[in-house]
């Protein structure tokens, strides 16, 4: 067997870096961010970051306003982040001991598939963990693309929403980029988008935004509820904003739950479904007032109802109304409580497949990485790359009862969610 020298390691390790590096697309497409702990192969990291208080402002005339009551109480909230996934893929002993100088390594169809391979899996990941985050969803969920206003229709909710137009980015199929024709323009990447990617990542703009065509966008399918199944069980399900502050799992912040029946006997919700409820609309805290569309809701957490029809249902957002209270109108999510039996109204079909497209603000979503830990037998090296905060790990390992000599490469990253109303799905109208 042929002796494998620290140098040659390293080689393949810096030639798998480099190829994973350029085709993994999603490194522009979200923020990334490296904790400093390592990650054993077994037990995952989590950690607490903190959500900054909104404040309530007041307009008076003739003087200040009375607050011999009090001030406003501070709020704080806070979400949860987790790193608790590895990807990885592994390749045969012969494989790499071909590799000898940096050609061979650049030639080495094995090394070059198998970080594009990772890259892939890793986008696709990525991709729908940001896609299926949000609660805005607009168009027909069946239909693609194909009109400049389908984009820009996603682009209107986000500034609803109060989204910055930095770093904003449009997600969209092949088949939407056909149909588009000319809406598409050439994007001259800068920057961090000029990745020189063995896979094309943004490659036009619509609207000045930065488009990517890609394949792997999620599909997504419905529980078996009805589209206009289901109500309101109950008045008063409205949520203090001190109460849903403070998240207790990924992915929880400013969520809460209502109950609903009319659904229909053991009917499914599949999480990330998206409802409205009648006469609930969406609540601008900047103006003060009341947007013309209603509030849409994502469901956090698949659901089944009981023989009944009635299940209980986790939301973002939570609801909070405007006017109860200073620290619930700086956090306003609606204009006003649902009544009991209003009804919910779901996007889409039950039981459908569905590709929604989406645009949102790269910051939304957040991949947290760590790297993982150095085996304490065999030979292994990591190796962190130079364009995204992620390490990428180099097994080797031989077995001495059977003689057996292999390879693996992995990595340790989660997508968490840091602000979901910076995010829409977008499909044709």
């Amino acid at each position: 067997m042929a002796t494998i020298t620290v140098d040659q390691a390293k080689l393949v390790m810096n030639a798998f870096a480099a190829t994973f590096q350029n085709n993994l697309i999603s490194k522009d497409v979200v923020s990334w961010k490296k904790y400093d702990s390592e990650m054993d192969d077994r037990n995952g990291l989590t950690v607490v970051e903190q959500v900054g208080p909104r404040y309530n402002v007041t307009e008076t005339t003739n003087g200040v306003k009375d607050l011999s009551a009090g001030v406003q109480d501070s709020v704080y909230g806070s979400e949860q982040f987790t790193v608790n996934k590895t990807f990885g893929t592994s390749m045969g002993w012969g494989d790499f001991v071909k590799i000898r100088d940096i050609g061979a390594a650049r030639e080495s169809e094995a090394l070059k598939n198998a970080a594009t391979n990772l890259a892939e899996k890793i986008d696709a990941y990525v991709l729908r963990h940001a896609v299926l985050a949000s609660n805005n969803w607009l168009g027909t969920p069946a239909n693609g693309v194909d009109t400049f206003a389908d984009v820009v229709q996603g682009y209107t909710r986000l500034k609803e929403e109060g989204c910055m137009d930095t770093d904003l980015r449009a997600i969209l199929t092949y088949q939407d980029k056909e149909d588009l024709g000319e809406a598409v323009m050439a994007f001259n990447a800068t920057d961090a988008l000029a990745t020189g990617a063995f896979r094309q990542g943004f490659s036009g703009a619509i609207g000045g935004i930065p488009t990517m065509f890609t394949q792997q966008l999620p599909t997504f399918t419905t529980g078996s509820r009805s589209a206009a199944a289901g109500a309101i069980n109950g008045a008063d399900q409205n949520h203090d904003y001190a109460s849903v502050a403070v998240s207790t799992s990924p992915g929880y912040y400013m969520t809460g739950t209502i109950t609903i029946d009319t659904l229909g006997a053991a009917a499914t919700i599949k999480d990330g479904e998206v409802f409205t409820i009648a006469g609930v609309k969406a609540y601008d805290n900047r103006l003060g007032a009341a947007l013309t569309h209603l509030q849409q809701f994502r469901v956090v957490g698949d659901a089944t109802a009981d023989g009944a029809g009635a299940a209980t249902v986790r939301i973002f957002p939570a609801i909070i109304v405007a006017g109860d209270g200073d620290v619930n109108t700086a956090h306003a999510t609606v204009d006003s409580t649902p009544a009991d039996g209003a009804l919910l109204t779901f996007v889409g079909a039950a039981s459908t497949a569905y590709k929604p497209r989406a645009l949102l603000q790269k910051d939304c979503v957040i991949v947290n990485t760590a790297d993982l830990i150095l085996p304490a037998s065999d030979t292994a090296m990591r190796k962190s790359l130079s364009k995204v905060p992620l390490s990428v790990r180099m097994w080797q390992s031989s077995d001495f009862d059977t003689g057996a000599h292999s390879i693996r490469f992995d990595v340790a990253l989660t997508a968490n969610t840091r602000e979901r109303r910076r995010i829409v799905r977008i499909n044709g109208n």
